[in-house]
This record gives C-alpha cells, sequence and structure tokens, in this order.
C-alpha cells in the first residue's frame, strides 16, 4: 500500500483532561476544580459535550466547550486574576449533537494558595428546562442562587465595592458603587495568560440565557483562543472495497450545524500496522449530508467529492476519522492483521463489500483497538466484479437508506 505522510497513531483518550481556563496570570495553585457528573444522563447518549462559561465579579467572562470522552466525572480548572481573588459564576451547560440538554450555574470563591473542589451534578430532571442567565435549574425549576458569602480566604483587594449600582445581571452593569480598584486589571482585554486571547472585550453583555431551539456555537465566543477547535459531529457512513479502484469512504455529519473539515484527516493503518498514512480532509458539509472520499480511478465518480490515489485499502486495512488529534470513529481493528485478509461476521465482510453503517448508529466509535465485528453497526452486500458497479455504488453519496 502507497499513501500519505507517515504519522504516528494519536493516543486515545479516555476521559476529558482538565485544562486551565485563566481569568487572569497566576503565580500560586489558588484555582478552583470544578467536577461535573450525572447519576442519570448517560455520556453519549444523553450527552456529549459541555460547555464551560466562567463569569469573574467584575463581569468579565471566558467561554470553552470540551466534547466528552470516557465517563463521568469530567473536570475543568479555572484560575483567578493576577493579585487578586474574586468570585466566580461558573455556568456548566450540557450538550448533544450540538443541542442544549440541560444546565447548572453555581458559585464559587477562590481561596488563596489552594484548589477549591466544586462539583456539578447534572440531572436528568432539568432537561430541556431553560433558565435566565445566571439562574440554576434544581429539580426541573429554576432557582436564584444563594448570595455568595466569601468564604475563608476570599479577599476582593481595595477598590472592590458591591453596593449600588452594581448589577449582577446579564452584562454586568459597572455604574456608580462598582470600582475594580488595584486588585483587578479593568482596561480593555484581560491578561489571560500564554494561548489566551487579551482581545475579550468584557463591556459586551454576555447571552441572557441558553435557547434550547437554536444549536450551541461549535467554537468559542468573543475572539478567546482556547486552543483547538471542538471537532464536528461526523462519522463513517459507508465503505466500498470493491474490485479493481473501487474504493470509497462516506462521511455523515450527524449534527445540526455545517461541518468544516479542515484539520480532520482519514487515518490509514494497513496490514496491521500500528503507524499512520494520513489523508487530509477539505470541505463543508451540511448536516444530515455526507462528504465521499473515493479512490482516484474508482469507476463510477459521480457521488465522489473528492478523489485520492491513497485511498487504496484492501479488506484488512483499519482507518480511523479523527480531527484535531480526536479520533470520532473507526473502521475495522488497528493494530490487528485479520485472518483471510478480512473483518468479517454476520454474513458480511470487510473484504469484497459495500457496507454501509445501520441508520440506528448516530455516534462514532473509538475504540480503535477493540476487536471488530462489521455487523454489529453495519450491513451491506459483496462486491466482486465491475459490473456490479451501477448497483453496488447506487448508495454512495446519499442516505437514502435511511428514513
Amino acid at each position: 500500500m502507497t499513501g500519505g505522510a507517515k504519522v504516528v497513531r494519536p493516543m486515545r483518550r479516555t476521559v476529558l483532561l482538565s485544562f486551565l481556563l485563566a481569568l487572569g496570570g497566576c503565580g500560586d495553585a489558588t484555582g478552583i476544580l470544578v467536577e461535573v457528573s450525572s447519576p442519570d444522563l448517560a455520556v453519549g447518549t444523553d450527552v456529549d459535550s459541555l460547555h464551560f462559561v466562567a463569569r469573574s465579579s467584575s463581569g468579565r467572562s471566558l467561554e470553552r466547550r470540551f466534547p466528552i470522552q470516557g465517563s463521568w466525572p469530567q473536570s475543568l480548572t479555572i484560575l483567578p486574576a493576577t493579585g487578586m481573588d474574586s468570585d466566580v459564576t461558573i455556568t456548566v451547560v450540557a450538550i448533544l449533537r450540538d443541542g442544549f440538554v440541560t444546565h447548572r450555574v453555581v458559585r464559587a470563591a477562590f481561596s488563596r494558595g489552594g484548589t477549591v473542589r466544586v462539583p456539578v451534578v447534572l440531572s436528568a430532571a432539568c432537561r430541556g428546562v431553560v433558565c435566565a442567565d445566571g439562574v440554576d435549574c434544581v429539580a426541573g425549576v429554576c432557582t436564584d442562587l444563594p448570595m455568595l458569602d466569601g468564604g475563608p480566604g476570599f479577599d476582593a483587594g481595595p477598590g472592590f465595592d458591591a453596593g449600588p449600582g452594581f448589577d449582577a445581571g446579564p452584562g454586568f452593569d459597572a455604574g456608580p458603587g462598582f470600582d475594580a480598584g488595584p486588585g483587578m486589571d479593568a482596561g480593555p482585554g484581560f491578561d489571560a495568560g500564554p494561548g489566551m486571547d487579551a482581545g475579550f472585550d468584557a463591556a459586551v453583555p454576555m447571552d441572557a440565557g441558553f435557547d434550547a431551539a437554536v444549536p450551541m456555537d461549535a467554537g468559542f465566543d468573543a475572539g478567546v483562543d482556547a486552543g483547538p477547535p471542538i471537532p464536528p459531529s461526523i462519522l463513517l457512513s459507508e465503505y466500498v472495497e470493491g474490485p479493481s479502484n473501487d474504493k470509497a469512504l462516506e462521511i455523515l455529519n450527524y449534527g445540526a450545524t455545517p461541518a468544516t473539515l479542515a484539520g480532520c484527516e482519514l487515518l490509514r493503518y494497513s496490514n496491521g500496522t500500528t503507524t499512520a498514512s494520513s489523508i487530509a480532509l477539505t470541505g463543508t458539509v451540511a448536516p444530515g449530508d455526507v462528504h465521499v472520499v473515493c479512490n482516484s480511478s474508482i469507476s463510477i465518480a459521480t457521488a465522489c467529492d473528492a478523489m485520492v490515489a491513497a485511498l487504496n485499502h484492501n479488506g484488512d486495512d483499519a482507518y480511523e476519522l479523527a480531527c484535531f488529534g480526536v479520533v470520532l470513529d473507526r473502521f475495522g481493528r488497528v493494530g490487528e492483521l485479520p485472518s483471510g485478509g478480512r473483518w468479517s461476521g454476520g454474513g458480511i465482510s470487510t473484504l469484497d463489500h459495500v457496507l454501509t453503517r445501520r441508520c440506528a448508529v448516530m455516534m462514532g466509535d473509538t475504540a480503535s483497538m477493540d476487536p471488530f465485528d462489521p455487523s454489529v453497526e453495519w450491513e451491506g452486500a459483496p462486491y466482486t466484479n465491475v459490473s456490479m458497479a451501477a448497483t453496488a455504488l447506487a448508495g454512495l453519496g446519499n442516505r437514502a437508506e435511511c428514513p
């Protein structure tokens, strides 16, 4: 097999790693560790990503969104502003396929020199309940949070005055009585440390609540550079391994927003290797639509969006679909050279077959090194002769088989 540049396969991620979301620089161990869990919302089935909004007492905010991998709990660490501890309102939004599921709101105070652990429990009782900005949902009811008393170690610093004119509602009205003082950088943008965009304008009010009818933004708002973009909601939906050069892979956007493929790739592992050949992906896929990558010499190219000579697999070549280094789906078992040059089961095979993902499958399989039986999530028919091309390739480029 020949392919593109060799790359080492990225390590599988089993849980969301803790990230630092800085409301300023910090030189000590001061921080708030947010640990998110749920007793009745399943990862992948009910929730596939978390959207965090952290807002300091000055009104400055940062947002980050992460796909969930593994199981509960998921965690994120928030750091305080340089030279000043303050209270923070933290909103955690649960998302499934870019749509709102539920949310929780908590208040916490930094304790100088230590890490404060804040548990956030998402509940199915609040599924679909949309509250105003900064309002928590408890047992299915929108509930205002109690005022924060600061607690031990909480020091607002000189110049902080939460008297008349301080409005803790949407937008944080910094009217008379509110003074950021020398302990807080009140200039345009705040120092968010390396990797964070300091051009965030805290004077712009945040969105007053989450609209369940509107898909969540797949990026990060307000110009904040929060690291790698969020991978799109895509998976492999059709696999063609036919005679000669009749090879193709179809990619489905199962999300509610357009999927940009820049930064995404197909990683091909030939003949049991654990080192991949990369095929870069480009273009944008509309919600519910597909993107088809074909061998450059496929016999019928009508459905092909990209023609690539390196897409030249046999039945014993495994694939991963990855974006920004995160594996979103797989086909075959990485590191295994299957008996007979194929993975098989349920009367179908990865050799000389056209396989279509079952319509009920709406999340990718990221367990790349687990045993692979194609009949678990795929169905299809043999494709052994080019004379069968018109029929065998008729479903490529569409999901007509799914109502």
